[in-house]
Formats: structure tokens, C-alpha cells, sequence
């Protein structure tokens, strides 16, 4: 007789492009097809990594946009009583509407998890904000984060008891790095097998910050006009253009290059020399966790889960938010020190594949699955 597949309704507001959404994917892609059958609901719109997912999972678009929309939980209680899962896993902000959603759904149990939090949130949330929030963690049959910041963030903010939030690390597939082709990237993007590349991959928005990086960056650059440096950036976003006239300002069109949106990821890190987030906040970062996995060393802001990931002086170092001046000091250490570098970047990769692989993260989020459908 078959064993009947766990079926895991995921909710999101987007599967656009970032952290939360790569996460989905690659549990959608990666648990056992066997005992597993997902479906995918995306509240505002369907997203351009939606095609990422693999063949035969379904996802849908109820069509929310950038608009609030008080019949949402009306909507997805529809979807809900029409697929019949077993579980509903929702991310973020997604979990409120999904709550209320569950209200009319009995029986279903519910899944919540959160993976960060915006610029807006930086110092905290707004009491409706909270107040939502904690009547969300409630109704939860389980409530997770991707870090204990995460959790500890979220459980302050809402008086939520810290020891009913479960941890579940992010991971990353260090196959897929190792197996990216770099060949050609540092010609195409213009970049001398002399040159030391620092890169960043990022949304360019203000939570992001890449203008302080540019900052230090800029000020490697005048004290030391002759060095073969580059800074390459990996994203798009609102703060593109202010990067591009600060870029051109200090006349550094030659040794500044933005990449914009690119597929080919961990091809790009192979064509760097040290990782460089400028983050005013952070859950935790999977471009973070890829440029371990490739092995490069990291200057990063000590926000977020950050601190958790970058070992100060074994395979990175972190440095104050907003602070110019002490993140070029330490990117200097790597252009100084090769060695130094390479190093600090195979310590990195030892230790993604020790606490962060995909395979570690997978095997958590089956356990957790498991045991919210056989709960007694």
C-alpha cells in the first residue's frame, strides 16, 4: 500500500527574487517528491523565480498587488478548502492574512516562519504591527526563524514566549556552486586576471545600504590610486541610480561594475576575491552563505544573523553599520594578504558545509513536517 504524500500549501507574498523566496524553493524542489506534494500561493504576484520551481508543482497568483485587500483571507480560504492540505506553511508578513484565512479552514494544521525583517522595522514595529503578529505566533500549530536574532527580534517585539519559536537555519546548495561555470565572466564583465575583485550581491534599497560599501570602496581607491582594484555589484533596485551618479562623481566608471540582475550567481562569486555585505539589517543572508560555500572570506555589518555566519578573524570580519572607513580598513587586510584571503575563504566553506548545506536544511524542515502532521 502507498504511503499518502504530507501536502504542504506554501504561502508567500511573491516569488520574486531573494533570500525567504529562494528558501521556498529549493524546499519545494528539494524534499523527497515521494513523501511530499506541494503547492505554491503567492498573495500579491507570482514573481520571477516562480519558474524556478520544478516541473508538476503548481503556483497561483491571487492577484493582491501593492494594494491592501480586506477579502484576501476570503481568497485564500477558497484555495484552501479547494486543495485540501494537510499543512499550510506561511512566510512573514504572509501569516496574517493566512491566520485569519485558517479560521475557516479547521482541521488544516498551520506552519509560520520568519525570515527577516524591512528598513521599516529597523527599530521595531508599530503595535498593530505587533499585536497581529503575536495573535499569528498563537493560532500557530508551530512558529519558527531563520536565526536566534531573528526569533530573539520577534519574540521581544510581541512578548511571545522565546522557547515556543523553533530555529531553522537557512542552507545552500554547494553543488550547484561548485558546479557553476565561471568561465569567461571576468572577461565579459572587464576584469584583468590582476585585478582584486570585492563583490556584493544585493538588492539595492536602502535595508541594503550598498552606498556605504561605495563609500569604502572609494576611499581604497584614493589612498591607493594605482591598485588594481574592482567592485563588483550583483542586483538592481531604487538606490541604482544614486550608486551610479556617486560612482561616476568620484570618477570610478572604470573601476565600479553593475552587473544589474543575473541567473548565473554563484559563476560571479568565482570571479571574486572577497564578499562585501553593507546591510543595515539582516535575517539570514543566502548570498551570504554562497559566497562561503565559494570559498571567499567576508566583510560584513554585524546585524542580523551576520555575526552567527562570519567568524571574526577565521573567515571574515564584521564591522559597525554605516561605518565607511572600518570596512575599507578590513577589505584592505584581503588586498593586502592574498593568503590571508584564501585562507579565511576555505575556513568559510568549511563552515557552510558543517552547519549550512541544503541537505542540513532539508532534513529540519521534514522533521518539522513530520511532526506537526503526527502530532497527537
Amino acid at each position: 500500500m502507498t504511503e499518502r504524500k504530507i501536502k504542504i500549501l506554501h504561502v508567500i507574498d511573491s516569488l520574486g527574487i531573494g533570500g525567504m523566496e529562494r528558501v521556498v524553493i529549493d524546499v519545494v524542489n528539494g524534499l523527497a517528491a515521494t513523501k511530499f506534494e506541494h503547492v505554491v500561493c503567492c498573495l500579491s504576484r507570482r514573481g520571477e523565480a516562480a519558474d524556478q520551481l520544478r516541473e508538476g508543482v503548481r503556483c497561483f497568483d491571487l492577484g493582491k498587488g501593492n494594494k491592501a485587500d480586506r477579502l484576501m483571507p476570503l481568497k485564500l480560504a477558497r484555495m484552501i478548502r479547494r486543495e485540501r492540505p494537510d499543512i499550510v506553511h506561511s512566510q512573514s508578513w504572509s501569516g496574517v492574512d493566512t491566520a485569519l484565512a485558517m479560521r475557516f479552514s479547521p482541521g488544516v494544521k498551520l506552519v509560520h516562519s520568519e525570515h527577516g525583517r524591512n528598513f521599516h522595522d529597523l527599530h521595531g514595529q508599530s503595535l498593530a504591527r505587533r499585536m497581529a503578529r503575536r495573535w499569528l505566533y498563537q493560532r500557530a500549530d508551530v512558529v519558527f526563524a531563520i536565526s536566534a536574532e531573528v526569533r530573539e527580534f520577534y519574540c521581544r517585539q510581541t512578548n511571545f514566549p522565546i522557547e515556543r519559536m523553533q530555529v531553522i537555519p537557512n542552507g545552500v546548495d554547494m553543488q550547484r556552486i561548485d558546479e557553476a561555470d565561471a568561465r569567461g565572466i571576468r572577461e565579459e564583465l572587464g576584469i584583468a586576471l590582476e585585478d582584486f575583485v570585492i563583490g556584493t550581491v544585493a538588492r539595492l534599497d536602502l535595508n541594503k545600504d550598498t552606498v556605504t560599501l561605495a563609500r569604502a570602496f572609494a576611499a581604497m581607491v584614493a589612498a591607493n590610486p594605482n591598485a588594481k582594484l574592482k567592485l563588483l555589484i550583483v542586483g538592481d533596485g531604487e538606490q541604482r541610480t544614486l550608486l551610479e551618479r556617486f560612482v561616476g562623481e568620484r570618477g570610478l566608471n572604470r573601476n565600479v561594475i553593475f552587473a544589474g540582475m543575473r541567473r548565473d550567481v554563484p559563476g560571479l562569486l568565482k570571479a571574486m576575491d572577497v564578499f562585501a555585505l553593507s546591510s543595515l539589517s539582516e535575517g539570514m543572508p543566502l548570498t551570504v552563505l554562497e559566497a562561503m560555500a565559494a570559498r571567499l572570506p567576508v566583510v560584513a555589518t554585524a546585524v542580523g544573523a551576520l555575526p552567527e555566519l562570519v567568524e571574526e578573524d577565521n573567515t571574515g570580519f564584521l564591522v559597525p553599520v554605516g561605518d565607511a572607513e572600518a570596512m575599507a580598513e578590513k577589505l584592505r587586510r584581503f588586498v593586502a594578504d592574498h593568503r590571508l584571503a584564501k585562507s579565511f575563504g576555505e575556513e568559510a566553506r568549511r563552515k557552510v558545509e558543517h552547519e549550512f548545506s541544503l541537505d542540513r536544511m532539508l532534513q529540519r524542515y521534514a522533521e518539522l513536517y513530520f511532526s506537526v502532521q503526527f502530532a497527537s
